[in-house]
């Protein structure tokens, strides 16, 4: 068991694949029974950013995980 303090930079790798996606999943495996931390404004930073690269075009429905 660990403990993980996840920004949302890091977070949105959970959800949009790129460099670093498999290990950010790893932390979430329930057989290792991690606890992941993140700070209240974290959900609207991780939807801003997904929006703004969608806008941008830099990732697409495939990306996602």
């Amino acid at each position: 068991m660990a403990f993980y303090y996840v920004d949302s930079s890091a977070l949105v790798k959970r959800y949009i694949r790129e460099t670093g996606s498999a290990w950010v999943l790893s932390w979430f495996d329930p057989s290792l029974n991690n606890d992941v931390l993140i700070a209240a404004i974290t959900g609207v930073e991780i939807i801003a950013a997904i929006i703004r690269r969608a806008r941008g075009r830099s990732i697409s429905i495939t990306d996602s995980t």
